[in-house]
């Protein structure tokens, strides 16, 4: 089948933009890169909107297209926190900051186990009239997952991370910030004592460890004496048969620096 290709044709209408003014030239270039109207300037610059309405037009778009919908109820939610802050001059702001040192604060309790309380971390960040506000305050769980990520190469959050995953890492941060905390508080406290009990376990395997070869030495050197031997020229003899001063050693029951003295 033939196929027309609609760039083979001639022109047959020129665009409007050559027509309009050479300050809403730059407007028309920008709609025609898919750049979505400003809704402010939609409300507030006539000849801003009637580019777009013209533009669309042109284009056979919808002048309210779902795009420029989307872009006016974004302005609408700016409008209406600036709004709410104009409400409530007196609100305090916590800088994201001071939430990544209060995580820090608390995932220090996993490397000294001195015992702080959420309100003690809070008061170290939050002038004292607001310290309670923010503690409570609810929807800071976004807040609090930037902190804890932002604290990614502390020893606790290595630890934990590797124990219950990053998703459960993520998972302490809580709405409020008092609660984020005593999350973070408790798992590092948790990470500690597992720490410190596999430490002691470890320490505990090697003294065992110790117990057992001193006490299978021990055990060889009463061998050897009661088959009459003596150790010394049993370890010559041996030496001189080319075995090892590790297997003298471990044949008569002594340690490698004896055997050596001996075999000199």
């Amino acid at each position: 089948m033939f196929q027309l290709d609609e760039y083979d044709l001639p022109k047959q209408f020129s665009s409007p933009r050559n027509q309009l003014a050479s300050y809403a030239q730059p407007w028309w270039d920008s709609f025609d890169s898919g750049t979505q109207p400003d809704p402010t300037a939609l409300q507030q610059i006539p000849a801003y909107k009637a580019t777009w309405e013209l533009y669309c037009e042109y284009t056979g778009r919808n002048a309210s297209s779902m795009g420029a919908v989307f872009f006016e109820l974004k302005q609408a939610e700016r409008n209406y926190y600036a709004a709410v802050r104009a409400q409530y001059p007196d609100q305090y702001r916590v800088p994201q900051t001071d939430y990544n040192g209060m995580v820090r604060d608390a995932f220090d309790f996993y490397t000294d186990g001195a015992k702080r309380s959420a309100t003690g971390i809070v008061a170290g960040y939050v002038p004292e009239q607001h310290q309670r506000a923010i503690a409570n305050r609810k929807g800071q769980r976004k807040r609090m997952r930037r902190a804890i990520e932002a604290n990614k190469t502390h020893p606790a959050h290595v630890a934990i991370t590797s124990r219950i995953g990053k998703q459960g890492t993520n998972s302490m941060a809580q709405d409020t910030v008092s609660m984020s905390l005593v999350r973070l508080m408790m798992e590092a406290g948790t990470q500690r004592t597992l720490d410190t009990m596999s430490n002691d376990v470890a320490e505990l395997k090697a003294r065992v460890a110790a117990l057992e070869a001193q006490a299978a030495a021990q055990n060889q050197r009463n061998a050897v004496e009661d088959a009459g031997q003596d150790p010394r020229e049993l370890a010559r003899a041996m030496r001189a048969d080319g075995d090892s001063l590790g297997a003298i050693a471990k044949a008569t029951g002594r340690s490698r620096a004896t055997v050596q003295s001996w075999c000199r």
